[in-house]
């Protein structure tokens, strides 16, 4: 395994903007472990748990050059497995324990105050929109993590949130999502 690079922690004043901002801080932290040319059938997942098992506090892999598919399309692997990186995605000081980024997270929760959800016409969030037919999930890297696996897994350290069409409530969780089709998933 390559040495760690060195660490620069950059306490933000804003959160990240998105997925691919939080890549870049923390891999500018010393967070990333990145993995080129490793395939999506079983090689991530085997090397993502050669590398977090039985360790905590472990750098995140991101997987890059993945066969198969195009160029830029990466995956990244255990975003928030480690309070340095739980930290850095919250904006709280750089802990020396994963006590500190728990004592930071209940210190802001005593001020949380929700922060309502503001529709916008455009911004990263609209960059990639598809809808109905259009979709196809199988153009990701979606990768096989373990041999007993019923399929490729697009999200296991994820939030779903999903609105009940009759009852009108919400519901939000993790969940296992499985791709069934190119158009298609299960959530375990």
């Amino acid at each position: 395994m390559p040495e760690k690079p060195e660490r620069r922690w950059l306490k933000h004043a804003t959160p990240h903007t998105d997925l691919r901002e939080f890549v870049d801080r923390a891999d500018k932290a010393g967070e990333l472990l990145h993995a080129r040319g490793v395939h999506w059938d079983l090689e991530m997942g085997a090397l993502a748990q050669a590398i977090s098992h039985k360790r905590n506090e472990v750098r995140a892999v991101l997987f890059d050059e993945i066969p198969d598919y195009p160029k830029g399309f990466r995956v990244l692997c255990g975003g928030t497995n480690s309070s340095r990186r739980v930290a850095l995605a919250l904006g709280f000081p750089e802990p020396r324990s994963p006590l500190d980024a728990v004592r930071a997270y209940r210190n802001r929760m005593k001020e949380h105050e929700p922060i309502p959800p503001r529709v916008v016409k455009d911004g990263p969030v609209l960059e990639n929109v598809q809808r109905d037919l259009e979709v196809d999930l199988c153009k990701f890297p979606v990768p096989r993590v373990h041999e007993e696996d019923g399929g490729r897994y697009l999200g296991t350290d994820d939030i779903v949130v999903m609105l009940d069409p009759e009852q009108e409530w919400v519901n939000a969780a993790t969940y296992r999502n499985m791709v069934h089709s190119k158009n298609h998933t299960g959530l375990w």
